[in-house]
């Protein structure tokens, strides 16, 4: 009989030797060094299902908070999910995520980000949610570096300016300044697929005024493009840079990941072709009337209608949405999810609500794939 329960500081590094078996090969560094923070008992809040004290299934799960504007969630994330060759068949999965999503609950978090999409998580209500544009940029044969501009690799000395650059940002994970560094070094999603990452600044007149995060393919990668997860500043200093570092390294097409919301950068973007995604894994809920709650700053202060509804959960996952002087409407839960997180969803709510454009109820999250990764 398994026991499933949260990892305890001795239990770490067998999960780590878990996951390099499942997921590592000779020529990758282990996942305790590129996912450093899910391998740390300081940080991680991991669960495992165990026989006879032998880790036999994991799942990673790490604290984290996304930042929207003045609102602060407190969210999760989950990776690192695997069972030993020995265990698989036996049911662990199902189990395992029911204690993650209880745990998630009664710590107070307002969501789950979940870096797979198959159907253990689907059928126990994690949902696909956004929308990302990728954007394939082509080099610019006419770009040159302006008078006193310079597209160069970080060092450690534009350190601050990095970090406030980040802080700009309307939807992000919410990193410390050695949160940033350490995730940078560790490389978490390169190492997954094998690529090389670097963060590129450009600097104007002695002065940090854009970043990318932007992954080169291997030697052994020679058909794929460099891609661009992450990036900061005024949306036509990111795209310069982009330009200028295709330049210096010869590219000729590079992929630019861009959330919804940033649409000061898809305006800069719209004579590239691109296609459209939603954001990478799924998501999970716990409570929509605490993310309600937890919302209440960021719409209030777009002036959007959404801040004066109220929401209760129904028995069987339903949830009842109601406004000032208009008919309260009971929805699915994955009918609020594409309200909530899909920007073209339409028809969810009566005609005699307030239009999409008045309530502003969609939610900017940050792509799930850049310096921070689980």
């Amino acid at each position: 009989m398994a026991t499933i329960r949260m990892l305890q500081a001795l239990d770490y590094d067998a999960a780590a030797k878990l996951s390099d078996d499942v997921f590592r090969n000779e020529k990758q560094m282990s996942m305790a060094h590129s996912f450093s923070y899910l391998f740390s008992p300081i940080t991680a809040h991991s669960f495992g299902a165990f026989e006879e004290e032998e880790l036999l299934a994991h799942m990673g799960l790490l604290p984290s908070v996304v930042r929207i504007g003045r609102s602060r969630l407190p969210v999760f994330s989950l990776g690192s999910v695997c069972t030993s060759e020995a265990a698989r068949g036996k049911g662990f999965g199902t189990d395992l995520l029911h204690k993650v999503q209880d745990h998630v609950a009664s710590t107070g978090g307002v969501m789950m980000f979940v870096s797979g999409g198959r159907s253990l998580y689907t059928r126990n209500r994690c949902y696909p949610f956004g929308q990302t544009q990728i954007y394939t940029v082509t080099a610019d044969a006419n770009i040159t570096e302006e008078a006193g501009v310079t597209a160069r690799v970080l060092t450690e000395n534009d350190c601050f300016a990095w970090y406030e650059l980040a802080q700009q940002r309307e939807a992000a994970f919410d990193l410390s300044l050695w949160d940033m560094h350490g995730l940078e070094h560790g490389g978490a999603f390169a190492s997954c697929v094998m690529m090389k990452p670097k963060v590129y600044v450009l600097e104007r007149k002695g002065h940090i005024t854009a970043y990318i995060y932007i992954l080169f393919p291997s030697a052994k990668q020679q058909d794929a493009a460099p891609r661009v997860y992450e990036y900061g500043g005024a949306a036509e200093e990111v795209v310069y840079l982009l330009q200028l570092v295709m330049k210096q390294k010869q590219i000729t097409a590079a992929q630019l990941y861009v959330p919804w919301q940033e649409t000061e950068v898809s305006t800069c973007l719209r004579g590239y072709s691109s296609e459209e995604e939603p954001n990478q894994g799924t998501l999970y809920v716990p409570s929509m009337e605490r993310l309600f709650r937890y919302m209440q700053n960021w719409w209030s202060d777009q002036g959007a209608l959404a801040a004066h509804i109220q929401v209760t959960e129904l028995e069987g996952g339903n949830v009842r949405l109601e406004y000032p002087d208009t008919a309260s409407v009971e929805l699915t839960e994955s009918q609020l999810f594409s309200l909530l997180f899909d920007p073209k969803a339409t028809d969810i709510l009566p005609p005699a609500w307030p239009s999409a454009e008045q309530l502003k109820i969609t939610i900017p999250l940050p792509y799930t794939i850049g310096l921070f990764y689980v």
